[in-house]
């Protein structure tokens, strides 16, 4: 599989103003996240690292997102490609952010959308010019 990776800048909602991405769904997320009504900001650098275990082995997952909407909520975003979602790892994972979330009082989404959808709704053609892919 192949994952596209690179750097949008010119983003009004991350506190950096440039993000990295690692595949081409979490960039087209990233531009849906700069547009998304009552999203104050959002981040992939966020140093969340939430422990689970694989069989017996101790590890950390480092989920895509830390969102922060207007009302002072949170919320911890994770995209994932459809072969993904078959994987025992990725289950582990989802159950443990949502426990860690649950914690905290925030919540967990999980995004599978694929890019079609992103291009579908026109919205990388309405920013053009504002977000840059570099």
């Amino acid at each position: 599989m192949i994952s596209n990776r690179g750097k949008l800048t010119g983003l009004k909602r991350s506190p950096y103003g440039e993000e990295k991405y690692d595949s081409d769904l979490e960039k087209y997320y990233m531009v849906e996240l700069e547009g998304m009504p009552g999203v104050k900001s959002w981040t992939k650098k966020h140093d969340i690292k939430i422990p689970y275990q694989i069989l017996f082995f101790s590890r950390n997952y480092e989920p895509d997102f830390l969102v922060e909407f207007n009302d002072g909520s949170k919320e911890i975003h994770e995209t994932k490609g459809l072969p993904f979602l078959f994987w025992f790892s990725t289950h582990l994972k989802m159950e443990s952010a949502e426990e860690y979330c649950k914690k905290l009082g925030w919540k967990y989404k999980f995004i599978t959308k694929d890019k079609v959808i992103f291009y579908k709704n026109n919205y990388l053609n309405s920013i053009k010019g504002k977000v840059k892919d570099v």
